[in-house]
């Protein structure tokens, strides 16, 4: 056995018979196992993905939390992306993850209302209070690092009133779909072939949102151009509008976990492989999305 990762949870290489394993005893994790191993079986009709043999789950009264997975040998996404690998061609990445957007579609439902598929999120009645809220909420951990700038000022009316507005125009039918679905949960295998590692944190939402999720991670590199060719018009046709609008929601989502986590770190905030600080790439979305249409 061989440790692998200790970044969140720990993981290990296991050999079994000559069979090698992933192990993983979980604690930080956000998804309930149960939904976890049913999301894993789900997805896996569809795509590939490194499949789930075996959970413990305190929860149904095992010692600890863990998983035991086939072992996915490769280099994830966001490393490739930065430079640190072959990656594949914008147009190949763009067709797998239009396919990985879809196979979500095919999720189980967690429960009946909205919010995050997370053990401590709540239930919520809509899904503009789900949307709005969570805006909010990531907004209000990292505000403190805009207070008195432009760009505080125009993310303000935008969680305000923006937002829910462009909600209202952009309605679109709800599926459960990916809202943070970053690049390091992806496997590029020495046979270049691309794996999801682990199920995304999904919610029942939109179209556009699903999309965004991705698109979010992509950004200020050709492969957004890519994706979005290749998912806008066939994927989310009723609220394409919403995409820029879920990306920004999706980077506030990134900057709150960094204000939490890592508040002196500021200067070294970035996106999993991004080739930018987050920094740059926040306040670019705002003055693109919001300031710039403001002064049109």
């Amino acid at each position: 056995m061989s440790r692998l990762s200790t970044s969140n949870n720990s993981v290990f290489l296991v050999d079994d018979a000559g069979r090698q394993l992933v192990a993983k005893h979980l604690t930080d994790t956000d998804i309930p196992l149960s939904y976890l191993a049913d999301s894993n079986e789900a997805l896996a009709r569809s795509v590939p993905v490194q499949r789930i043999h075996h959970v413990l789950d305190r929860a149904q009264g095992d010692p600890f939390d863990g998983t035991l997975a086939e072992y996915v040998p490769g280099t994830d996404l966001a490393t490739v992306l930065a430079g640190n690998g072959r990656a594949p061609a914008p147009q190949e990445l763009a067709a797998y993850l239009g396919r990985f957007l879809l196979a979500c579609r095919q999720l189980p439902r967690m429960h009946d209302g909205y919010g995050p598929y997370k053990r401590t999120a709540p239930e919520l009645a809509s899904h503009e209070e789900f949307v709005v809220g969570y805006a909010a909420r990531y907004w209000g951990r990292a505000r403190p690092f805009y207070e008195g700038t432009r760009t505080g000022d125009a993310v303000d009316a935008w969680v305000e009133h923006g937002l829910r507005a462009a909600l209202r125009r952009n309605p679109a039918p709800h599926a459960v779909v990916p809202i943070d679905a970053n690049l390091k949960n992806f496997i590029l295998t020495p046979e270049r072939r691309i794996i999801a590692l682990n199920v995304p944190i999904a919610a029942v939402s939109t179209p556009a949102h699903a999309v965004a999720a991705v698109g979010a991670h992509l950004r200020h590199r050709p492969y957004h151009a890519a994706f979005l060719n290749e998912v806008l018009a066939s994927q989310c046709p009723a609220d394409a509008e919403m995409v820029p609008h879920f990306e920004l929601w999706a980077l506030l989502g990134i900057l709150s976990f960094y204000a939490v986590r890592h508040p002196l770190e500021r200067d070294s905030w970035r996106d999993w492989g991004s080739p930018v600080l987050l920094d740059e790439d926040f306040r670019g979305l705002v003055h693109d999305l919001l300031q710039k249409r403001a002064t049109r």
